[in-house]
């Protein structure tokens, strides 16, 4: 799988150069010509260096078009691999199909505009795969000048057509039409939409927009979803703790389990401020997740089984065993032996995740809150990583989530496993009343729920009848920084099961309560999605770290609702919004690492530095926080004064923007990817990008 993270198609000016001259300075190299508009040619660097004012900008007459010097420079630098210098340049209107030579202070570049093949970065697009689930499809025109600001378009609204790549046939046509009334306040552009409802699953296609230039090439459906289903899911095997990362599943990240051995401090809860000196009680562990940039696990990760577990039970059809090419067969300290145990991926995954908090129970039923380390884990592989982590303190929220999780699990792997499910409801009875009073309404419901459906118990029943006018609270914490999942904030999971019960009666007022409360959430939704140019799907005072591409959480109860009614324009807003992330955002960004053709360099990952190192880039599949929030780094112009959804840098230290957390940013998606890609098997071999697919 180690083209995953190859650039599937590189940049279009291989194509469109006929001679190039370098400056002497080799850090610097003029890659490519795009565009912005009609009238503004994009002179494309990139540098080995980290300088803002490395391209010379300041004289006028030193950059030329045909001989003639530009009227007008204004310039967008970011931090990327490592700098990015976006030079755009003020010029008489472009007429495809003529040749011309830009003359700049570092070199010289001969290039033929041609609309269907000289890129335009203004055009803002899914990098990957729109789902063919949906009716709904767009790409957006947004023309920003870096310091210059975004430009409204005079005159008439371009026309614009989409063609297939492997033969230029024409495959929908248009006009660009706009996105909003006058500037969008969340990304502070002026935005228009190129409707692209009307083209048919496949691909490769572009877009083509009459006088401005192209997009970067996209799929709709098929392999295209798929591929991205596959990646997003499997970033989740990425993340796991104590177990090998091994080809043929992975590149050879580490040969061993890691973090096995946890020794027994019961700290108080904080992040990276557990003294562990070797010397208390030890025991082995395995399963769970690395948080994120770290390597603690923390009971803010149940939502990922959670919500894996209620995913399946929504689609089971779109779920197989050898799905995502995931191991699934162990030695009993868990070195990998094989795959195809004949359970469906998801539900291996949903049980790794279950694993951890197994060892993390104590014979009374209590759960520590997880465990934790001083200080961090290194940035190399996580197989040499010498850092002891030890349990943080018992805590009732444990014990409160994991009554609920465990029951679940147990409840939809006794088919396979009898034996284990029977473990499983042990554990979730043992939680529940070590939880006792201080269990939340959501937790306390989802146990219920659980018991009742595994068991027909009619005590759990009739609590789950008590308890179900909770449900409503759904609606208000749906779309809240998801720590809160652990607390009092809802999770579709909690209920979700009752409803699409086959095994057990269940009662018709609270069905419907049920389904009330997912369709408030979704409806909800759909408002925030319409509130915005772009498919951001959150209100403006919406502010948590990875608010901004936590799309895969807002769309969530959309796909629910969907998967109960069928109606279109819940699958409509749930691809729509997890479009975003793939760069249909203002920054034409793919913010999944390994995947799309404006990449992600510098997510805060430490194994993604010892891969980077490899030449290999970073981890697929990670979703990092992305726009909003603050940080460090080079960026002209500043980001402090820009709006929310530009304000961004690629930059390894700034946490707000570059890291992730397995529960915050990979949770969701790997679960409503590959649902939008129709579920099915991937071939990793394939690129369905490749000029020889047709």
């Amino acid at each position: 799988m180690k083209h995953l993270l190859t650039p599937f198609i590189r940049p279009m000016a291989a194509a469109l150069c006929l001679c190039l001259s370098l400056a002497a300075n080799a850090a610097l190299t003029l890659t490519e010509i795009r565009t912005a508009s009609p009238t503004v040619l994009v002179a494309f660097f990139k540098s080995t260096t980290i300088n803002a004012n490395e391209v010379n900008t300041a004289d006028l007459s030193a950059w030329k078009l045909n001989g003639q010097p530009v009227t007008a420079i204004n310039k967008f630098v970011t931090e990327a691999d490592a700098c990015e210098h976006h030079i755009y340049l003020q010029v008489p209107a472009l007429v495809s199909g003529t040749t011309y030579t830009l003359q700049t202070p570092h070199g010289d570049m001969t290039f033929v505009f041609d609309e269907r093949t000289t890129f335009c970065e203004s055009i803002k697009s899914n990098q990957n795969g729109y789902s063919a689930l949906s009716k709904v499809r767009y790409a957006a025109l947004d023309i920003w000048l870096g310091d210059g600001g975004s430009q409204p378009i005079s005159g008439d609204l371009p026309s614009y057509t989409v063609f297939k790549m492997a033969n230029g046939a024409v495959i929908a046509q248009g006009k660009v039409e706009p996105g909003g009334d006058g500037k969008d306040a969340s990304s502070g552009d002026y935005v228009y939409r190129i409707d692209l409802s009307a083209v048919p699953e496949g691909g490769p296609y572009r877009i083509a927009l009459k006088g401005y230039g192209c997009s970067y090439p996209f799929g709709v459906g098929g392999d295209f979803s798929r591929r991205l289903g596959y990646v997003s899911f499997r970033s989740l095997y990425h993340q796991r703790c104590g177990c090998p990362i091994i080809e043929p599943y992975a590149w050879n990240i580490k040969p061993d389990p890691c973090h096995t051995t946890i020794w027994q401090v019961n700290g108080p809860i904080a992040e990276a401020s557990l003294i562990v000196t070797g010397n208390e009680p030890s025991f082995k562990a395995y399963g769970g997740y690395h948080d994120a940039g770290d390597a603690d696990r923390r009971t803010y990760h149940m939502d990922v089984p959670a919500t894996l577990l209620t995913t399946y039970e929504a689609f089971p059809d779109m779920f197989a065993d050898d799905q995502f090419n995931i191991p699934d067969k162990f030695t009993t300290n868990f070195y990998i032996i094989g795959k195809g145990n004949g359970i469906p991926d998801i539900l291996d995954e949903a049980w790794w995740g279950t694993m951890f908090w197994e060892y993390m129970q104590e014979t009374n039923g209590q759960i520590h809150w997880g465990i934790e380390t001083k200080g961090y884990s290194p940035f190399t592989t996580y197989e040499t990583d010498k850092t002891r982590f030890g349990t943080e303190v018992l805590d009732a929220r444990s014990a409160s989530f994991a009554s609920g999780m465990f029951m679940h699990m147990a409840r939809l792997i006794k088919p396979y496993d009898a034996p284990r499910a029977a473990e499983l409801q042990r554990r979730s009875e043992l939680a529940f009343a070590a939880a006792g009073q201080r269990i939340s309404a959501g937790h306390k419901l989802y146990y219920a729920v659980q018991k009742y459906l595994l068991t027909g118990d009619e005590t759990a029943h009739q609590m789950v009848k008590d308890l179900s006018t909770n449900a409503g609270a759904y609606a208000n914490t749906y779309n809240g920084a998801p720590e809160g999942f652990a607390g009092n904030a809802w999770l579709a999971s909690f209920f979700f099961s009752y409803i699409v019960s086959k095994d057990q009666p269940t009662d018709p007022v609270v069905v419907d309560r049920f389904k009330a409360a997912l369709k408030a959430a979704a409806d909800k939704e759909i408002g925030y999605l319409a509130g915005n140019a772009y498919p951001v799907g959150a209100p403006a005072n919406l502010r948590w770290w990875g608010s901004n591409t936590a799309q895969g959480q807002y769309a969530y109860p959309c796909l629910l609702y969907w998967s109960l009614t069928k109606e279109q324009k819940y699958i409509d807003a749930a691809s729509q919004l997890m479009d975003y992330a793939q760069g249909l955002n203002p920054l034409g960004k793919c913010f999944m690492t390994g995947i799309g053709f404006n990449r992600v360099h510098n997510p805060h990952d430490r194994e993604s530095a010892w891969t980077k190192q490899q030449g290999w880039g970073p981890r697929p599949g990670i979703l990092v926080f992305g726009p909003g929030g603050t940080g460090n780094g080079v960026s002209v112009p500043p980001v402090t004064g820009l709006a929310r959804e530009r304000k961004y840098i690629d930059n390894l230290g700034s946490i707000q923007w570059s890291e992730f957390t397995i529960y915050q940013s990979l949770c969701f998606p790997s679960a409503v990817y590959p649902v939008l890609g129709q579920g099915g098997k991937y071939d990793a071999r394939i690129d369905p990008f490749s000029p020889q697919q047709k």
